[in-house]
């Protein structure tokens, strides 16, 4: 039996929902270029396509709207959140949240998944100085994330976001919430697993990592300096490369068109340039292109939200992503269970 570390390049299963990276590049849902869905569609129509396979977005925002409500009128969720918020990592704070729903109505797939994408977004939006309880027709589960005086800029530019973190094939949190449901477990607790994987730094924490990279410079030429001594010791830069893309990670520009249209202040414009001295050098010296991650981090920022909540919104926007695997994985009804090469000592 052939030994692949790290499940590299093994196939571990069939999925309808994604293709990811084919011919170097391209991301689509179900046979759907996602950049192109983020000039014609919101999120929800987004989530509705992954989790069901219809592009109309009018039953997850009605049934996340109800959900994120109702969860707003929860005064024991409300409380256990501003409890945990007091010592805890915001990711723990909303694996938390997401327990406390515990087993949701599996029988309405798209109902079940937009409660989830709910309290993913009360968590993150519990961080905000500013309430965020009036969601905007339009982009309801971006609105549900940003303060009520945001503009549709910054809603569209978020709602973005949400897509291009929306799916993403068998990476290491869906793989994750995979196997949980390859048990016959609930949604809730594959959805758990996926959160307690994202939180770790080799899979969720590069857009937090480049943030603080491109923080640590005041200008584009003492960047262009450090960055060329990081490479000198032999210190990884996060938020370029990527395991899947080869060429291009597709979803980069589109982030990065945000950051330059929302980047007015001088200190915004002083960190993109700084951001594009970084891309530049790591193209020139190590032939790498920026991820998602890398200037996501910075569109982040630019409308608001603290680094440590990053990874949260993560969550919130691959929640869908998680689920439809879910109910993919329980369809096929497929125990996980590789093998282990064994390296210890034959006997004793």
């Amino acid at each position: 039996m052939d030994y692949s570390p790290g499940l590299r390049g093994v196939i571990a299963g069939e999925t309808e929902i994604s293709t990811v990276g084919m011919e170097g590049t391209s991301l689509r849902y179900r046979g759907y270029d996602a950049i192109e869905l983020t000039k014609t569609n919101t999120y929800e129509d987004v989530a509705s396509l992954i989790i069901d396979d219809n592009l109309d977005g009018k039953l997850f925002r009605q049934s996340f709207s109800t959900h994120y409500k109702q969860l707003l009128e929860d005064i024991e969720l409300v409380t256990l959140i501003n409890r945990l918020k007091l010592n805890q990592h915001p990711m723990d704070v909303i694996r938390t949240a997401i327990s406390y729903i515990g087993e949701a109505d599996e029988s309405n797939k798209l109902d079940a998944a937009s409660k989830v994408a709910a309290i993913a977004c009360l968590t993150i939006a519990s961080y905000n100085q500013e309430s965020s309880d009036k969601l905007d027709e339009e982009y309801v589960v971006a609105s549900s994330l940003l303060p009520n005086n945001s503009t549709k800029q910054q809603l569209e530019a978020l709602d973005d976001m949400l897509i291009l973190y929306a799916e993403h094939g068998f990476n290491a949190s869906t793989f994750a919430a995979r196997v949980t449901a390859s048990t016959r477990s609930d949604l809730i607790s594959a959805i758990v697993s996926g959160v307690g994987t994202l939180k770790g730094e080799l899979h969720g924490g590069a857009n937090e990592a480049a943030v603080e990279l491109i923080n640590s410079f005041k200008t584009p030429s003492e960047a262009e300096e450090g960055v060329h001594k990081l490479l000198e010791n032999k210190k990884k830069i996060m938020g370029f490369g990527h395991g899947v893309y080869k060429i291009q990670d597709p979803r980069s520009p589109i982030v990065k068109k945000w950051v330059d249209v929302l980047s007015n202040t001088e200190e915004s414009i002083n960190k993109f340039e700084i951001a594009k001295t970084i891309d530049s050098i790591m193209d020139s010296e190590k032939k790498l292109f920026p991820n998602v991650d890398f200037y996501g981090g910075l569109l982040l920022s630019e409308l608001g939200f603290a680094v440590d909540v990053f990874t949260p919104i993560f969550v919130a926007g691959r929640s869908v992503g998680w689920s439809a695997h879910y109910f993919e994985q329980r369809t096929q009804d497929i125990l996980i269970r590789p093998a282990a090469k064994y390296i210890g000592i034959e006997e004793r």
